[in-house]
């Protein structure tokens, strides 16, 4: 069976990826349905992974994920999110209202605009075909993105953030959205989400209020939305928490979806990896082995796989064809995680 690898996007990888984008259901702002909207992602991911940065930028570094060289997922690091036009989202807030004379106290929440990630690092657009659920890669694309990080932390802006999509009912509608949204911007959910993804957050900042919101003031099916997950994001949403991730009461602008945030030191798979040197061996004696998630390579040249290892203190033994798929030699340096 062939070893999966995760690796970064290329050009010619455009169509398999479409493909993965029309799988998924709306709401994944960084993976838009629309082509050229999607192109401009590959194109923009491919320079950046070219340009050799040293610190956070502008830019996006999308992983794909493949195996036996069919492409079954996607994921992304972005490095310093709305250098450009602020990224905005709203702060869930409280206030407090007293009245001597009518010996009242009223506390209320506020959707508060904010800008307080504006800058920070992000990972996010995960997604796997949907036959290739089921057999971990799910968990092994995330934590990708993390070695990724791991292998040259001062490209990526800290803290990280990460967005899933809100709440929407069985008819496929942000409660959220149609309550608040959609009467500033004269648009559906969708059509407000594909502008968003291929030009840009500034139309929010021009249209929104800039000016709080009382939740008490919507309706009680987008009250319920704040904070909460589409039921498909669950599953994303555990392994975040698992990995250190914490909601600090910022949602989405456009269906209230929570943002959960770390820093990266202590985000697990980047406090638990380690870096041990290659030994290569034709095969590695059974006993003692053990499933890892290993790493090489930096920005262009970055590459992971699941394998089977035997690892000590400092070295670490693969087989050829694991050093392969990571185009590493003997004597080279790999990082690894458990699984």
């Amino acid at each position: 069976m062939s070893l999966p690898i995760i690796r970064p996007i290329r050009l010619d990888d455009f169509e398999a990826v479409y493909k993965l984008a029309m799988q998924a259901s709306g709401g994944m702002t960084n993976l838009p349905r629309d082509k050229d909207a999607l192109r401009v992602r590959v194109e923009s991911s491919v320079k950046s992974f070219c340009a050799n940065p040293k610190e956070p930028g502008d830019e996006t570094y999308m992983i794909v994920l493949e195996v036996a060289g069919a492409i079954l997922g996607i994921a992304a690091v972005f490095a310093s999110i709305g250098r450009d036009t602020g990224f905005v989202n709203y702060k869930v807030n409280w206030t407090f209202h007293a009245s001597q004379p009518l010996d009242k106290r009223i506390k209320r929440r506020l959707l508060v605009p904010t800008h307080d990630y504006t800058g920070a690092g992000e990972v996010g657009s995960l997604f796997l075909a949907k036959g290739a659920r089921g057999d971990g890669f799910g968990k092994f694309l995330a934590k990708a993105r993390y070695l990724f990080i791991a292998q040259k932390p001062e490209i990526i802006a800290d803290p990280i953030c990460a967005e899933l999509r809100g709440w929407r009912d069985e008819n496929g509608r942000s409660p959220f959205w149609d309550a608040l949204g959609q009467h500033f911007f004269d648009m559906d959910f969708d059509e407000a989400d594909l502008y968003n993804s291929s030009t840009g957050n500034q139309f929010i900042a021009d249209l929104m209020p800039p000016v709080p919101i009382y939740v008490v003031l919507l309706p009680k099916a987008a009250r319920d939305c704040i904070g909460r997950p589409y039921s498909k994001s669950e599953p994303a949403l555990a392994m975040l928490k698992s990995e250190g991730f914490e909601y600090r009461d910022y949602v989405d602008i456009f269906d209230a979806g929570p943002l959960l945030s770390a820093k990266k030191s202590d985000i697990r798979t980047i406090y638990d990896s380690r870096e041990k040197i290659v030994r290569i061996r034709s095969s590695p004696a059974d006993d003692n082995l053990t499933v890892r998630l290993l790493a090489a390579g930096q920005c262009a040249n970055f590459r992971a796989t699941r394998a089977s290892v035997r690892e000590s203190d400092d070295d670490i033994t693969l087989c050829p064809e694991t050093a392969g798929v990571l185009c590493v030699g003997d004597g080279d340096r790999v990082r690894c995680v458990e699984q």
